[in-house]
């Protein structure tokens, strides 16, 4: 059976979209490229389609340099054949050769090959997330929310209040930018494709499964669930390359805060680490100026404490991370502490501070 025009164009929008994949997965080798450039010249429709699927992937302006060939020259001489019937080689479609159609017909039939097109990006786009394009995803949670998400590899993102991670593909690696906030990774490997989470330039490589990641001003602290990861301070590492002498191993039930400089490793309860999956705050032994800043990154009320010796009182629970109101109370329990509330705000002070000022709605 022959195939219609429709077909052949839809197969080779198809194919299109795999080399514009295959493209962004970095530099082809001297045969594929070979290929490619084979795959070009057949037909200024296969330069035509490649350009459309670069431009429903949004990345039109590289496009040229992802491919490493120069594209305008054969763009300008598809332009110019526009008019004319292009026979395309059956070698290269494995069909017989397009035949020739009246000027209204190839209109029709390149607007309907051009929605063919966008429908399979489109889809490809939704189901993978961009990684089939190599494309980069980001997500992000508002103040008080909390997500998950199943990456296109087999890997869960589990995603804290306020925070934005961007996920970039390639095919040695898989990169996640933690712009800000707290992330939890259980990763699923793909053998020599690494997984990376970069947070500003704190370097944390994936070694094992499943590991927490917190993003604070002046800080990164890095908390190791199951397996190992290798942290440093530095620009990324080459895929093919070994870790840099200066990463540190960290397994599990370790975390790291890294600073100026990677600390030393110190053992934690990683599971109350990231007791925030459950949307609770488990604390033993934290100041209580780090305790309220926790409930402060989920609760529409903040908790203030300007007395510094008061941030420093030491405290330990499980508590609801949405639950301002019985952490609150357990603190007026407290004979060193006084709590003022008002609509806006909760205050946190001294019995001594309590006595030189006035205070309204105290308990």
């Amino acid at each position: 059976m022959t195939p219609s025009n429709e077909q052949i164009r839809l197969a080779i929008a198809e194919q299109a979209i795999e080399w514009f994949v295959q493209n962004r997965g970095g530099p082809l080798d001297r045969e594929a490229r070979s290929r490619f450039m084979a795959w070009l010249k057949a037909s200024p429709v296969h330069v035509g389609e490649y350009l459309a699927i670069a431009g429903l992937a949004r990345d039109l302006d590289t496009a040229a340099n992802t491919t490493q060939i120069p594209l305008e020259p054969l763009l300008v001489r598809a332009r110019e054949q526009a008019h004319r019937v292009v026979p395309l080689e059956p070698s290269v479609l494995g069909h017989a050769p397009v035949t020739t159609l009246p000027r209204m017909s190839r209109v029709w039939s390149l607007a309907a090959a051009a929605a063919l097109a966008f429908i399979a990006v489109a889809t490809l786009w939704l189901t993978r997330d961009g990684e089939r394009f190599g494309l980069p995803r980001t997500y992000s949670t508002g103040h008080g929310e909390q997500s998950v998400r199943a990456l296109p590899d087999g890997s869960v993102l589990h995603l804290n209040t306020d925070s934005q991670v961007t996920v970039h593909y390639s095919r040695r690696e898989r990169v996640v930018d933690l712009d800000r906030g707290q992330a939890l990774f259980q990763v699923t490997h793909q053998g020599e494709r690494g997984f990376r989470v970069a947070a500003g330039n704190t370097q944390v490589l994936d070694v094992g499964t499943q590991f927490d990641v917190y993003r604070r001003p002046g800080a990164v602290r890095v908390t190791v669930v199951e397996g190992t990861v290798a942290v440093y301070i530095g620009p990324p590492p080459m895929p093919t390359k070994p870790l840099p002498p200066a990463a540190l191993r960290v397994g599990a039930g370790y975390q790291v805060e890294v600073r100026d400089q990677v600390g030393s490793p110190r053992p934690v309860d990683a599971r109350g680490v990231v007791a925030w999956l459950k949307r609770q705050i488990v604390f033993e032994n934290e100041p209580l100026g780090e305790v309220a800043d926790e409930f402060n990154r989920y609760g529409h009320i903040a908790i203030e404490i300007e007395d510094e010796a008061l941030r420093s009182l030491p405290i330990t629970g499980v508590f609801d991370a949405y639950d301002v109101d019985s952490f609150v109370a357990s603190l007026a329990t407290m004979k060193e502490v006084v709590v003022q509330r008002t609509p806006t705000r909760i205050r946190i002070l001294s019995r001594a501070s309590a006595r030189r000022e006035p205070l309204s709605d105290t308990r």
